[in-house]
């Protein structure tokens, strides 16, 4: 799932240190140390399993104007509150591979996907993009 780190990667690049105004207090930051911000994980998950389906599905490519945006949104909502890019540098050294995991699996298995049948993989990138989902949004094809 190399896919998480490097959209956790994109979102380091576009983040730059905040006031410390914005944050009310350390206890949010210590929290988000121990919990991932669940605006962040929805949107590099959707990627890394946009990035699974695209790489084995000839027919579909990733959307990356529409990775970097999405992105893009969460970095600076998590600026506004205060997130700086120490956090965002700690988080990509401490990616919650289990849950991550778990995550891609049952979405594997919930969807008919069969790891190295490239048709499944279209399939559910059809699927995704015809739901109009965060996966389906980061596909094109």
């Amino acid at each position: 799932m190399t896919g998480f780190a490097g959209v956790l990667l994109l979102v380091l690049a576009g983040c730059e240190s905040t006031s410390s105004q914005a944050l009310d207090a350390d206890t949010s930051r210590a929290q988000f140390r121990t919990q991932v911000p669940q605006s962040l994980y929805d949107v590099a998950f959707a990627n890394a399993m946009a990035e699974q389906i695209a790489g084995g599905c000839p027919n579909l490519s990733l959307n990356r104007s529409q990775i970097r945006q999405s992105m893009k949104t969460v970095a600076d909502d998590l600026e506004a509150k205060g997130y700086r890019e120490s956090d965002f540098v700690y988080l990509e050294r401490n990616l919650p591979r289990k849950r991550i995991q778990d995550d891609a699996i049952r979405y594997i298995q919930g969807n008919g996907i069969v790891i190295g049948v490239p048709d499944t993989m279209c399939s559910a990138g059809r699927s995704e993009i015809a739901k109009k989902s965060a996966i389906g949004t980061f596909l094109k094809g």
